[in-house]
């Protein structure tokens, strides 16, 4: 008896667990619609701004064309990455002013090498975290979490007018 009561409790618990996982994948897929087209981003999701997907050619194509790189650094996990590329990356004044100023690169901290040695190399473990170089490719600070639009632009501009990486 004792057995049969453990074996219907174990069942139970996993019918429990397996309703919330999916419950919450469906959540994050209705709150979170448009990031799901090639793992966690989707140039549709964040108003078109032709993300690179490489640093170093972001870097490279920056200084060719004397902007900033902005490089948001994200996981497929964290859901404040995506409410970031929904809110503030697909607001229309955020990128007409991203486009106007930077190249803009996608680094997934969990990713390719190359991403992962770049958050690496900058230190970052809090997602998201968007890195910004100047016109020459130094690296002038960063920016964590998530932002409305305008208060985004306000930090950007902030950073490149009074940079805090040494």
């Amino acid at each position: 008896m004792k057995r049969s009561k453990s074996l219907v409790a174990r069942s139970v618990l996993l019918v429990v667990s397996s309703v919330a996982l999916a419950a919450g994948v469906v959540s994050s897929m209705v709150f979170y619609p448009g990031t799901y087209a090639g793992g966690h981003f989707s140039a549709a999701a964040a108003g078109g701004l032709g993300w690179k997907n490489s640093l170093s050619e972001g870097l490279t194509e920056a200084k060719a064309k004397n902007k900033y790189v902005l490089a948001d650094v994200y996981t497929d996990w964290c859901g404040w990455c995506k409410k970031l590329d929904k809110d503030t990356f697909a607001d229309a004044q955020m990128v007409k002013y991203l486009k106007g100023k930077f190249v803009c690169v996608k680094i997934n901290a969990e990713g390719s090498k190359e991403s992962r040695d770049a958050a690496s190399k900058y230190n970052v473990h809090g997602f998201p975290c968007s890195l910004v170089f100047d016109t020459r490719g130094k690296f002038i600070g960063r920016l964590s979490g998530y932002m409305e639009p305008l208060q985004y632009q306000s930090a950007l501009e902030q950073l490149i007018a009074n940079p805090t990486a040494k």
